[in-house]
């Protein structure tokens, strides 16, 4: 089953983003014989950072966020070959990133095929900067399912939400209502991570990129 999660690069620097394009880019990780499969939407892959870095500079938007940085991985039993995978990529880049730069950079040195995607900060075309929360990346893993249903892949089922809740302290209800509550928070990411998890590991995992 496809999951889709979002890396959270605390060090948001044009240097951290230029360290963060030649990792995922690297031959070791992307190459299959003679090819090599990192591409790119908006932008040639091999001079990507040049070009975000122009992007940024052209609408005085050098400051703040630099990127983000999300992954799109694949079980085994989808039986895809890289083609297909970075394919799947780079049309999950152009629906939900149409006017930014991206580099989709697909790994080959694990037990399941992913793709690494790195979206500039800002928008190519009218210098808007982007901008995400917890109900975009929701939005993002919709559009990935609906892509990968296409593909004829399986995706995760949707958890059913219990109405069955136990009473909450007046102290703590408060304290959610500030965004104070590390107990609220600590259940909305293992909600999320058992969600779009299909095995002990990437439950794990994605809990770990949440930063726990």
């Amino acid at each position: 089953m496809a999951t889709f999660i979002a890396i959270r690069n605390r060090k948001q620097t044009a240097g951290a983003m230029q360290g963060v394009l030649k990792y995922v880019a690297q031959d070791h990780k992307t190459k299959w014989g003679d090819l090599k499969f990192v591409t790119g939407h908006n932008c040639v892959p091999q001079c990507a950072f040049t070009e975000m870095m122009t992007t940024k500079k052209r609408f005085r938007k050098t400051y703040g966020r630099q990127f983000y940085h999300f992954v799109q991985s694949f079980p085994e039993e989808d039986d895809l070959t890289p083609q297909e995978v970075n394919a799947i990529g780079l049309e999950f880049a152009a629906r939900e990133f149409p006017d930014f730069e991206v580099v989709v950079a697909t790994h080959l040195d694990t037990g399941h095929l992913h793709n690494h995607l790195v979206v500039n900060s800002v928008n190519c075309v009218n210098g808007k900067k982007l901008h995400q929360n917890a109900a975009d990346l929701q939005a993002h893993r919709d559009v990935n399912d609906e892509i990968c249903l296409k593909h004829g892949l399986s995706v995760l089922e949707k958890a059913e939400r219990h109405s069955k809740k136990k009473r909450m302290k007046p102290g703590e209800y408060q304290a959610g209502l500030r965004g104070e509550s590390w107990k609220l928070d600590l259940i909305h990411v293992i909600n999320e991570a058992l969600e779009y998890a299909d095995d002990r590991e990437s439950f794990i995992y994605n809990v770990e990129q949440e930063g726990y």
